[in-house]
């Protein structure tokens, strides 16, 4: 066997592309991530532990995806229920004149942000960037003071870096049928109340990182940075786009079903025998 011969080849940075690789190596594929953020170094050991200064705070606003992540990878986590007036997603406001949006944005912002709703239906238009559509709809103090530090915390980013199709699909469709942001949140609130339920994991996001890199490795995903040459595989499978690493609640079950069809698209070719299983006791 090649030493650097993989049945499969993962490409990406993160939670979903660990995931993703971690489930192929799971039916005794020989599998490879391949990321540009990681040296040839080795994963994390099992006795690791996330130094303060690392465990930066995450909390994510979809609580069913995130807490069922966290159990997965056995960490900890408490979850904090939105109390009435305070739901939000992506820091987006359902109530934009309740007291507590009013204690954040001022009464001038508040009524900015409610605007929105006296728009014309067909005034929602094509623009799906965060940053501007909430700029443009809810107003400069919105954008600042709420959905700037919620997509920081939630998504690692900058609302300018992120395409709400692809980070939250159903207030997309939520804005479109009501036809403004805020009832949007309403809307998907009173469908499913776990997407306004904050998640925090013990540790922040690091923790869960450390945990599924110590799944992968238990599960023997060989780890090259991107400049390694000479890497050979029978398939790959490529999350480099931003969803796979911003977005947890939408990177991670989009990259483990792409890696599901993989790795059973592989298992029922006829004329290739896979270079697994792996051999766990080794």
């Amino acid at each position: 066997m090649r030493a650097n011969a993989f049945d499969v080849i993962v490409r990406g940075e993160g939670i979903a592309a660990l995931l993703a690789a971690t489930d192929c190596a799971r039916v005794g594929l020989r599998v490879a991530l391949i990321s540009s953020d990681w040296p040839d170094s080795g994963f994390a050991s099992e006795a690791a532990t996330v130094p303060a200064s690392e465990a930066r705070l995450f909390a994510s606003a979809w609580g069913g995806v995130v807490e069922s992540l966290c159990a997965e990878l056995d960490v900890e986590f408490r979850i904090e229920r939105s109390t009435p007036g305070g739901e939000s997603i992506l820091g987006i406001p359902g109530s934009p004149l309740s007291t507590p949006i009013r204690r954040v944005l001022g009464n001038g912002g508040a009524a900015r942000a409610y605007a929105d709703r006296l728009r014309p239906l067909l005034s929602i238009g094509e623009e799906f960037n965060l940053a501007a559509l909430v700029g443009s709809r809810l107003g400069n103090a919105t954008l600042e003071k709420l959905v700037r530090p919620a997509v920081l915390a939630e998504l690692a980013c900058a609302p300018e870096d992120v395409d709400l199709r692809d980070v939250a699909p159903g207030l997309v469709q939520a804005m479109s049928r009501v036809g403004s942001l805020s009832l949007g949140v309403l809307e998907m609130a009173a469908q499913d109340s776990s997407t306004i339920a904050r998640v925090y994991p013990a540790g922040g996001l690091r923790a869960l990182e450390l945990s599924a890199e110590r799944h992968a490795e238990f599960f023997a995903v060989h780890r090259s940075a991107a400049a390694v040459p000479g890497l050979l595989a029978h398939r790959e499978l490529n999350l480099g786009k931003p969803v796979y690493s911003q977005a947890l609640h939408v990177g991670v079950p989009r990259a483990r079903e792409e890696a599901r069809e993989l790795w059973r698209s592989i298992l029922s070719e006829p004329d290739y025998t896979p270079i697994g299983p792996v051999d766990l006791e080794q």
